[in-house]
């Protein structure tokens, strides 16, 4: 399994389990009694360390392989995946954050824009890996 397919499927993984336990309830758990923004900050805070700590992890032990084997991270079929994949995944956020910045600010609570940004930029990190992931059991064509 190449190095970007393995740290796609690890931030597919993450990405699918960090932000599920968020949205299924730990956006409401009471993390600082009496202030309710404080807690809502805080319950943000916990799927984005776990994800920060998993990307981080994951391109260390790619960069400390690589370097093991003597190559290069990055060939040209890497770099057009890489390309392809951010592009759509680009898409996908601009179109979410069209939602979110015309649509939802006249009628949405600033934790529901808040909530929905974070959909929608784990939406998109979602798309990059499955497209990722895709290409390069599949191959992708220029």
């Amino acid at each position: 399994m190449h190095s970007r397919e393995r740290t796609a499927w690890a931030w597919l993984v993450c990405l699918l389990i960090a932000p599920t336990i968020y949205f299924a309830g730990l956006n409401h758990s009471s993390w600082v009694p009496g202030n309710d923004e404080l807690s809502r900050l805080a319950a943000l805070s916990m799927p984005l360390i776990v994800m920060a700590f998993v990307a981080l992890g994951v391109r260390a032990l790619n960069i400390i392989k690589a370097r093991q084997q003597g190559r290069e991270l990055l060939d040209e079929r890497d770099q057009l995946i890489e390309m392809k994949s951010t592009s759509v995944s680009y898409h996908v956020l601009m179109a979410g954050m069209i939602v979110v910045g015309m649509m939802m600010p006249f009628s949405a609570t600033r934790w529901e824009l808040v909530d929905t940004s974070f959909f929608f930029i784990v939406l998109a990190e979602v798309v990059h890996s499955c497209i990722t992931i895709y290409a390069y059991r599949k191959g992708i064509h220029a």
